[in-house]
Parts: C-alpha cells; sequence; structure tokens
C-alpha cells in the first residue's frame, strides 16, 4: 500500500518551487500539506502563503505552536536560539527541532499517521543543499526530497521557476528574531515590519535579562537596535524551508 504523502511546507524559495511544479503537474499533489507555527515566523512569510499560496489551491494546514514542549527556554533554563556569544561563538541551536520536527511529528501522530500508517514527507531541500538530506529516525517517517529526486533543481533554479510561473519571489522564510538573518533580512524587517522588527529587540532584551545580558541576535555582539546593519553579514544559512529550518 502506498504511504500517504504528506509536505512540510516551510514558506521559502524551494517550497514555492515545489508548488509550481505541482501546479504544473510535474509532481503529484501531496495528500496533505503543514507548516509548523512557530510563534515567532516572520509576517512576511505569513503574507506570501495568504497571497499566493493558497489562492493556488494548496491547503496548507497549519500545526500549532501548542505542539512544541518548550518555548524560548528549554527545560534547565537555557536559551534555544543560537545567539552570538562574547567568545566569537554562538549558543546551540534547538529551536527548528523544537518548534517545526517535533511538532509536526505530534501532529502526525494526533492525525492517525504511526507505524501503523507510515508516511512520506516531502521536504524542500535542493540540489545545493543536499547535505541537509538527512533520514528520519522516526520510523514510520520516510524523508522523501523532490528537488533532488524527482525534479532535481538548484536553488537559483528554483527561483528561476517561481518567476517563469509569473508568482513573486517569496521572502527567505525564517523567524522574526533569528540570528541566521543577514544584514538585508535585518533592514527589510526593520524597514517594512516594524512590528516584528521591535519583537525582536523585546525578545533578545528578554534572554539579555533572563539568562545572559552578553548574548546577541546579531553578529556584531551588539543589541539589535545598535547593530550596523551596512556591515553585510551575510545570510549564514539558507532560509527555514522544508519545514525543518536548518535540520
Amino acid at each position: 500500500m502506498m504511504r500517504p504523502v504528506i509536505w512540510s511546507f516551510g514558506g521559502g524559495t524551494q517550497s514555492v518551487a515545489i508548488a509550481v511544479l505541482v501546479a504544473q503537474g510535474k509532481l503529484p499533489k501531496p495528500d496533505r500539506i503543514v507548516m509548523a507555527d512557530t510563534g515567532r515566523e516572520a509576517t512576511e512569510t505569513w503574507e506570501y502563503l495568504e497571497n499566493v499560496i493558497r489562492p493556488m489551491g494548496f491547503d496548507v494546514e497549519i500545526v500549532g505552536h501548542e505542539y512544541a514542549t518548550v518555548d524560548l527556554f528549554s527545560g534547565n533554563g537555557d536559551v534555544l536560539l543560537p545567539m552570538y556569544t562574547p567568545d566569537g561563538g554562538r549558543l546551540s541551536s534547538y529551536c527548528s527541532n523544537e518548534w517545526k520536527k517535533r511538532p509536526i511529528e505530534r501532529w502526525l501522530r494526533d492525525h492517525g499517521y504511526s507505524s501503523a500508517n507510515p508516511i512520506t514527507n516531502w521536504l524542500g531541500i535542493s540540489v545545493d543543499e543536499i547535505h541537509r538530506a538527512k533520514p528520519n529516525a522516526t520510523g514510520w517517517i520516510e524523508n522523501h526530497w523532490p528537488l533532488l529526486l524527482d525534479v532535481p533543481l538548484r536553488r537559483d533554479e528554483c527561483r528561476a521557476l517561481v518567476a517563469e510561473y509569473g508568482l513573486p519571489q517569496p521572502p527567505r522564510s525564517s523567524c522574526w528574531m533569528c540570528p541566521h538573518r543577514g544584514d538585508e533580512q535585518w533592514k527589510r524587517l526593520r524597514d517594512h515590519y516594524p512590528e516584528d522588527w521591535d519583537r525582536a529587540i523585546d525578545l533578545e532584551r528578554e534572554v539579555q535579562a533572563k539568562k545572559d545580558p552578553f548574548v546577541f541576535l546579531h553578529g556584531s555582539r551588539k543589541t539589535l537596535g545598535d547593530a550596523d546593519l551596512n556591515d553585510s553579514q551575510a545570510d549564514l544559512f539558507p532560509d527555514c524551508d522544508g519545514g525543518y529550518c536548518f535540520v
């Protein structure tokens, strides 16, 4: 019996490319589409979902943040974000695992999927990111990468595909306080989504007050409101695509 296909929609370039391929009939339509709500996804990502993806006929089911068992801090008080430290290092990153991967797995169990009803899980990883393609440790979830195995595409080819189909380029999918943001992303947040920008500043202050006054969201090791966003800090990772962020 064929496994149901569940597409973990991340909201970024590769996910939108998969949507185009499904619309073109080059990929089959999955049985369900799910997207994890981290509780802090950038407003721009939600706007693209509502204004572009849903009108294409894709029913994206949102996995609420209540499926996460921890929020900003772990049970032992550690912050889950890979924030910058004064010694030139960074904290460990647990956010994608705790806010995306595990919540989606819990949601799937609640909706009848298990070892008795296993699934194929689509993830939006392109050819240039093949190092991110890893099997799922959960035995009843079989990861599958359409942009690697079915219609192999690089990220730049995904962008070209989206443009040729007549869609606007999607924003980089990431949380509004993600330390992986580059300066261009931070500036766009500040200039076009000031509420998200203010939330990021407030969150940094919260972490510093509760955890350590010397951890930062920006690589300059300055508080976000004081950081020079013209230093051309590059995006350090691809966007939070495939539903599993940087996993």
